[in-house]
């Protein structure tokens, strides 16, 4: 059969003659969309009831047919439907990656007159709440779709019944993680479970939730607990699977993983499915448009009108009053508010020299005290670092620093005359109400803190907010510079009992100024400005100095100190190796490449470094993740302090990340004429220009390897058009002869005004 847009099916399990008999039946067969499409969820109509079924199953010999290799894609698909008495119509829907619902089939069936009657849907009101959101969210990937239709949408999703599976002996086994929710970081959804059978070996198993990036898990882990319940189950001492599987970043909800076991006689098995509720919990998510009552309003009409074109009741009016409230108040609390005049006013007037609560303050004396959250070899610190540089390289100025966290960037701040403190903050940050926290706070500051000799306190990221504290308890002003870009509830959840979340907050509040380097991280906190008293302030560059150190160092030099070829094209991804950093988007981006760049450049070395690997769970999962698939041109380079080394030997830069609020690995690439690719996240996009670097989205390893192949197409060609205005865009803003006197500008009128 051809469908719609040339796809090719077949349904070819169901009932004869399309006669259901009561209770439940299965219908099945296998659908294709053509090359370079692919299906990523199916669902059956049945009049007007809604059932979600198991699309992308191994459908051996077909799959082989259309792709000219075994799947992923798969092409098989299976429902389990309950048809009640008295339905008419089956109905099949593919969902293409788009998000758009096509019919590619439709029947005439007849239901047993012993089938239960239809089932009457749940009222309305009990679930406005999460409809609401739901459609808010949808709004804002599809900005200019009609109301009703954003709706529509929605209420089909949550009508229809989901469909999961667990092992069919003789396997035997459980899905630990995820179940009805799946926790999300940075794109990643984290599996456990454990898995044997009877009578063969299991060599490998994997798993996907959309139709293509199939990982494979660690298996064959020591379990002890399963002899408890099959004592006799070969392979139970050894039945663990853990591993992660990647998300898509346009994934409907609920979303379908699929997990699957492999056989030593060759054979795939689907072990399990299992529909899930997405829930971020670090990463970017699906943000709610700006706050507005006139679409809450447009959203309630939408919803009602979408219910009762589905035969769904709204229910008693107090039930939906009470929904509707509930509905507002979680909009309230988590949509940002509109762009307000206000709240920006204070980052168009930057304080100068001559301003009046600065004039007369440059030869007045400024003892400053940096507050850094560590010492690591990452940004932020950085960041600080030649802030303080500058500041101590001022008449009458002296900096000190202090920090919770011991690291190698001491010495970097000693070699420069600033000495380092550190800080037992461990009670403070495990106090359980606001009191208790000021309690310990104020003991672990008395002995390390010279206030006396103290006027100025710089709080260095947002995890810095215990300095601002101490700065008002002492009567100081300060400036908190606010690195992040997530909202605080969700940052600081695995970081700080929720009690302290509010004293997070009102950091904000007590500072002198809130500073930021990027308006797109500002109206992420833009609730808390209450006093206007936020700056924004440019970030820097340090032109010279990359210009200099470029001019004497060669780059097949750097490359053979590091142990790196010579001759290869080099695509450098430089930051600490985290989630947040996205290196696992950046590995499936070369296994994806992997075949087609050996084709399209034969004899070429094409190699891929990753820079600051930190030991830890991470980065063993991306090693062994390279190992299964034996991505011998990737590599790991540990966290350095010759940074300017690796821009250097670079040929193509790659940024990954999902959140930045403003990176400085973008600002010096761009000094060192790199082309670059990277993650259009935050603050990024009042960086650089689409016509200054191959930006994508966040976690998408298609249009990440997209961006290679056009990064490379201009290498080989000698294009360098992006990389040279991307050069000059940087050197015009970001200058640090003109950004960082003002930063000493807002320094000296914080400390001038305050009382």
């Amino acid at each position: 059969m051809t469908g719609p847009a040339g796809w090719q099916f077949a349904v070819e399990i169901h009932p004869p003659d399309w006669r259901f008999s009561a209770g439940h039946s299965w219908v099945g067969g296998w659908i294709y969309a053509g090359e370079h499409r692919f299906i990523t969820d199916l669902r059956a109509w049945i009049d007007g009831r809604a059932f979600l079924g198991l699309p992308g199953l191994p459908k051996p010999g077909l799959d082989e047919k259309f792709l000219g290799r075994a799947g992923p894609p798969y092409a098989g698909f299976v429902f389990r439907v309950e048809p009640h008495r008295g339905a008419r119509l089956l109905r099949l829907e593919a969902r293409d990656p788009a998000g758009c619902w096509t019919e590619f089939f439709r029947v005439a069936i007849t239901v047993d007159d012993t089938a239960m009657a239809f089932p009457p849907p749940a009222a309305l009101g009990h679930r406005l709440p999460q409809l609401m959101l739901a459609v808010l969210r949808l709004r804002s990937q599809l900005p200019h779709a009609p109301w009703p239709l954003l709706a529509n949408e929605i209420i089909s999703a949550a009508l229809a019944e989901p469909l999961n599976s667990l092992p069919v002996p003789p396997f035997h086994g459980a899905l630990e993680e995820p179940r009805d929710s799946g926790w999300l970081r940075y794109g990643r959804l984290s599996l456990t479970g454990w898995l044997a059978h009877r009578t063969a070996k299991i060599t490998r198993i994997t798993a996907l939730v959309d139709a293509v990036q199939e990982s494979t898990l660690r298996h064959g882990l020591a379990r002890e607990d399963i002899s408890e319940v099959f004592a006799d189950l070969p392979g139970r001492q050894h039945s663990q699977f853990v591993g992660h599987v990647d998300l898509p970043a346009n994934q409907s909800s609920p979303a379908l993983l699929k997990v699957f076991a492999e056989l030593d006689n060759g054979e795939k098995h689907l072990a399990f499915a299992q529909r899930f509720v997405p829930k971020v919990i670090a990463g970017g998510d699906i943000a709610l448009p700006p706050f507005s009552r006139a679409d809450f309003a447009r959203v309630l009409w939408a919803l009602r009108g979408a219910a009762a074109n589905y035969g769904i009741p709204a229910g008693p009016a107090r039930e939906m009053i009470a929904g509707a409230k509930s509905a507002w108040a979680a909009y309230r609390a988590e949509a940002p508010p509109k762009k307000s005049r206000t709240n920006s006013s204070r980052a168009e007037r930057t304080p100068t020299a001559s301003s009046p609560e600065i004039k007369g303050t440059a030869l007045r004396p400024l003892r400053v005290l940096i507050a850094t959250h560590n010492l690591n070899l990452e940004g932020a610190p950085w960041f600080i670092f030649e802030l303080a540089r500058f500041l101590s390289r001022q008449p009458h100025v002296s900096v000190r620093v202090v920090s919770p966290q011991e690291g190698p960037m001491r010495r970097a701040f000693a070699d420069a005359g600033m000495p380092v403190e550190l800080i037992d903050l461990s009670g403070t940050f495990r106090a359980g109400s606001a009191k208790e926290f000021r309690r310990a706070l104020a003991t672990a500051g008395e002995t390390k803190i010279d206030w006396a000799n103290t006027d100025l306190v710089i709080a260095n990221t947002m995890v810095s907010f215990w300095a601002v504290h101490l700065a008002e308890a002492a009567k100081k002003p300060a400036l908190l510079y606010v690195h992040e870009s997530s909202p605080i509830r969700r940052f600081f959840e695995p970081l700080l009992p929720a009690e302290l979340f509010p004293v997070v907050e009102d950091a904000f509040r007590l500072a002198e100024r809130v500073v930021f380097t990027a308006d797109s991280s500002r109206l992420v906190y833009d609730y808390l400005n209450e006093r206007d008293n936020v700056a924004l302030l440019p970030s820097w560059v340090d032109v010279a100095r990359i210009d200099a150190f470029a001019a004497a160092h060669d780059k097949a030099d750097l490359r053979r100190k590091h142990g790196l070829d010579p001759a290869a094209v080099l695509l450098v991804n430089i930051g600490s190796v985290c989630e947040r950093k996205g290196q696992h988007v950046f590995i499936r981006a070369v296994e994806l490449l992997k075949e087609e760049l050996r084709f399209t450049y034969p004899g070429r070395k094409i190699h891929f470094v990753m820079v600051g690997a930190r030991p830890g769970l991470y980065l063993e999962t991306l090693r062994q993740e390279l190992l299964l698939y034996r991505l011998d041109q990737a590599f790991f380079v540990p966290e350095s302090g010759e940074i300017y080394d690796f821009y250097r030997l670079a040929d193509i830069f790659v940024c990954t990340s999902f959140e930045e609020s403003f990176p400085r690995v973008l600002l010096e690439s761009a000094i060192f004429r790199l082309p670059i690719i990277s993650t259009n996240v935050n603050g990024i996009a009042e960086m650089l220009a689409p016509d200054e670097a191959w930006l994508i989205p966040p976690g998408d390893r298609y249009q990440l390897g997209d961006a290679i192949k056009q990064a490379l197409v201009a290498h080989f060609a000698h294009n360098t058009d992006r990389a040279d205005k991307a050069r000059t865009t940087v050197e015009r803003r970001f200058h640090e002869a003109n950004s960082l006197p003002l930063h000493l500008a807002v320094a000296r009128a914080a400390v001038g005004s305050h009382p």
